[in-house]
């Protein structure tokens, strides 16, 4: 019987560009069905079934870990001083009690972080409205407005009267760890069935993150050309991400984790299920 080809998964991003010039280059991977979307149609098409493999974000995980495993030593996490996800407001964040905060309506991840620092660094009292991710249209509604990925680091470059907040610094601050945004996951009843082609992308996942990382002038000039954003600042936020899950980055999860449990974001008693390891 044929092997069963790999429905690969991959965020249509800035984030993942790295990785996706790597898999591109066609020096990497080959052999898989490549599938490229947005997070939401990825999350989806994952619990459809119709992806096997694919970088979720780790408040999705968190939902379904029942139904998946992590892929070893791999995701996105923010661990630089700088991050793409911010908040722009029209006062300082302090004065933001009992204020509007517009959020994009596909932004579950970075609303959960937010929620987060809002309840339990700055312990203010907002309400949360949900529109399209447009900044001049979100603060027309509301006292401050979410962005993420290349809208925020756009906005922030073309907006410069707003008051603006680095979530992923912030937490940084606020808990002396990295923000770790996404994990790579695989559906657990694929895994088990395939555990060769599994540990196939993960060895080659593991080759297009170095080789991404390695190859940076490259990899600037072709974000130049897609976003609108400066070599400076493509430099700067490519250099803060991070694509590892070790044991500090777990643990930083596990304390997101923990916050967004009392926050009511998430089940309680959370595991996490590393593919071929004892579940932590």
């Amino acid at each position: 019987m044929a092997k069963k080809q790999i429905n690969l998964g991959i965020v249509d991003s800035l984030d993942y560009m790295p990785l996706i010039d790597a898999i591109e280059s066609g020096k990497i991977l080959m052999g898989v069905n490549l599938i490229k979307d947005t997070s939401q149609g990825l999350h989806d098409r994952f619990l459809k079934g119709e992806i096997d493999i694919a970088p979720l974000p780790s408040i999705e995980y968190a939902e379904h870990f029942k139904e998946c495993v992590i892929l070893p030593d791999l995701s996105l996490t923010a661990a630089g001083d700088a991050s793409d996800l911010l908040l722009f407001s029209k006062v300082p964040v302090t004065q933001l009690h009992g204020g509007t905060i517009c959020v994009p309506h596909t932004a579950v991840s970075s609303h959960a972080l937010l929620r987060i620092l809002i309840d339990h660094y700055f312990q203010m009292e907002v309400s949360y409205i949900y529109d399209e991710p447009n900044l001049g249209r979100m603060l027309q509604q509301a006292d401050a407005a979410l962005l993420y990925e290349d809208r925020a680091l756009v906005a922030r470059d073309q907006f410069a009267a707003y008051h603006v907040l680095d979530l992923g610094k912030l937490w940084k601050e606020f808990t002396k760890e990295p923000v770790v945004y996404a994990l790579w996951l695989a559906r657990e009843q694929f895994a088990r069935k395939n555990p060769v082609q599994v540990d196939f992308i993960v060895s080659a996942l593991h080759a297009a993150k170095d080789f991404g990382m390695k190859n940076m002038s490259r990899l600037v000039e072709k974000a130049k050309q897609r976003y609108n954003l400066s070599a400076e600042t493509l430099e700067v936020y490519f250099q803060s991400l991070r694509h590892k899950f070790d044991q500090p980055y777990r643990r930083a999860l596990l304390r997101y984790f923990a916050h967004a449990q009392i926050c009511g974001i998430i089940p309680p008693k959370v595991t996490l299920k590393i593919w071929g390891e004892e579940t932590i």
